[in-house]
């Protein structure tokens, strides 16, 4: 995906966030590109969103009980992080929204988290 489209969908990403009834408290942004994950965190502070980033791959269990400690209820994920999002979603029973922003449809291993809402680009449409 070419950047311009990539800060394109970032926004409306969090645009859908702000305008849902119940908008989470804070979203975790866990993403490649560092770019990205700083459009992810101005675009939150415009909605008056709270988000934090998370940028250690391979400290899954810290991951997890970050999430865990912050009550994070939702998370951004790019591919790269999902190795990471496995684990804590294993280690987590709370319901949280997760958004697969690089997934054009909701990937099939998604169905084991039942309790667990999944958007991807579909979901923008």
């Amino acid at each position: 995906m070419q950047k311009n489209h990539e800060i394109s969908h970032a926004k409306s990403w969090i645009n859908k966030l702000a305008a849902m009834d119940a908008h989470p408290k804070l979203t975790g942004i866990l993403q490649s590109s560092r770019i990205m994950t700083q459009q992810y965190a101005a675009y939150c502070r415009l909605h008056n969103l709270m988000a934090f980033s998370y940028s250690q791959n391979g400290h899954q269990q810290l991951l997890a009980d970050t999430l865990a400690a912050s009550g994070c209820d939702a998370l951004i994920c790019d591919q790269r992080h999902y190795p990471a999002l496995w684990y804590m979603l294993h280690q987590i029973n709370r319901p949280m929204l997760i958004i697969l922003n690089q997934e054009m449809w909701t990937p099939d291993w998604c169905w084991q988290f039942d309790h667990h809402q999944f958007l991807c680009q579909q979901d923008l449409l």
